[in-house]
Protein backbone atom coordinates (compact mmCIF):
# COMPACT_ATOMS: atom_id res chain seq x y z
CA UNK A 1 0.00 0.00 0.00
CA UNK A 2 2.84 2.38 0.77
CA UNK A 3 4.28 1.93 -2.70
CA UNK A 4 0.99 2.81 -4.37
CA UNK A 5 0.51 5.76 -2.03
CA UNK A 6 4.02 7.00 -2.87
CA UNK A 7 3.31 6.66 -6.60
CA UNK A 8 0.06 8.61 -6.26
CA UNK A 9 1.78 11.38 -4.28
CA UNK A 10 4.57 11.61 -6.86
CA UNK A 11 2.04 11.74 -9.71
CA UNK A 12 0.15 14.49 -7.90
CA UNK A 13 3.35 16.47 -7.36
CA UNK A 14 4.29 16.06 -11.01
CA UNK A 15 0.81 17.19 -12.11
CA UNK A 16 1.07 20.32 -9.96
CA UNK A 17 4.50 21.13 -11.40
CA UNK A 18 3.20 20.72 -14.95
CA UNK A 19 0.21 22.96 -14.25
CA UNK A 20 2.38 25.60 -12.58
CA UNK A 21 4.71 25.69 -15.60
CA UNK A 22 1.71 25.84 -17.91
CA UNK A 23 0.29 28.81 -16.03
CA UNK A 24 3.61 30.69 -16.09
CA UNK A 25 4.21 30.11 -19.81
CA UNK A 26 0.55 30.19 -20.90
CA UNK A 27 0.78 26.74 -22.53
CA UNK A 28 -2.35 24.72 -23.02
CA UNK A 29 -0.52 21.46 -23.73
CA UNK A 30 1.18 21.37 -20.33
CA UNK A 31 -2.08 22.15 -18.58
CA UNK A 32 -3.69 19.26 -20.43
CA UNK A 33 -0.76 16.99 -19.51
CA UNK A 34 -1.06 17.99 -15.85
CA UNK A 35 -4.77 17.25 -15.89
CA UNK A 36 -4.16 13.85 -17.45
CA UNK A 37 -1.48 12.99 -14.89
CA UNK A 38 -3.79 14.02 -12.03
CA UNK A 39 -6.58 11.90 -13.53
CA UNK A 40 -4.20 8.93 -13.78
CA UNK A 41 -3.29 9.33 -10.10
CA UNK A 42 -6.97 9.37 -9.15
CA UNK A 43 -7.66 6.33 -11.31
CA UNK A 44 -4.79 4.42 -9.74
CA UNK A 45 -6.07 5.19 -6.26
CA UNK A 46 -9.62 4.20 -7.21
CA UNK A 47 -8.50 0.89 -8.72
CA UNK A 48 -6.43 0.14 -5.63
CA UNK A 49 -9.39 0.65 -3.30
CA UNK A 50 -11.73 -1.39 -5.50
CA UNK A 51 -9.27 -4.27 -5.80
CA UNK A 52 -8.49 -4.26 -2.09
CA UNK A 53 -12.20 -4.67 -1.28
CA UNK A 54 -12.59 -7.50 -3.78
CA UNK A 55 -9.48 -9.31 -2.56
CA UNK A 56 -10.59 -8.90 1.06
CA UNK A 57 -13.94 -10.49 0.15
CA UNK A 58 -12.25 -13.38 -1.66
CA UNK A 59 -9.90 -14.08 1.24
CA UNK A 60 -12.84 -13.97 3.66
CA UNK A 61 -14.81 -16.41 1.51
CA UNK A 62 -11.83 -18.71 1.22
CA UNK A 63 -11.35 -18.76 4.99
CA UNK A 64 -15.08 -19.33 5.66
CA UNK A 65 -15.98 -21.52 2.70
CA UNK A 66 -18.54 -23.63 4.54
CA UNK A 67 -21.54 -22.33 2.59
CA UNK A 68 -22.37 -23.67 -0.85
CA UNK A 69 -22.55 -20.15 -2.29
CA UNK A 70 -18.97 -19.46 -1.20
CA UNK A 71 -17.76 -22.74 -2.66
CA UNK A 72 -19.50 -22.02 -5.98
CA UNK A 73 -18.03 -18.55 -6.15
CA UNK A 74 -14.53 -19.78 -5.33
CA UNK A 75 -14.76 -22.59 -7.86
CA UNK A 76 -15.76 -20.04 -10.54
CA UNK A 77 -12.73 -17.97 -9.62
CA UNK A 78 -10.26 -20.85 -9.47
CA UNK A 79 -8.44 -19.51 -12.54
CA UNK A 80 -7.06 -16.69 -10.33
CA UNK A 81 -4.80 -19.14 -8.48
Amino acid sequence: MLIILAIVVLLGFWALRLMEQAFQRQEFSRMLAGTLVATAAGGLLTCYFLMSDILRLLFYLQAHSSSSYAQDLLSDLSWLD
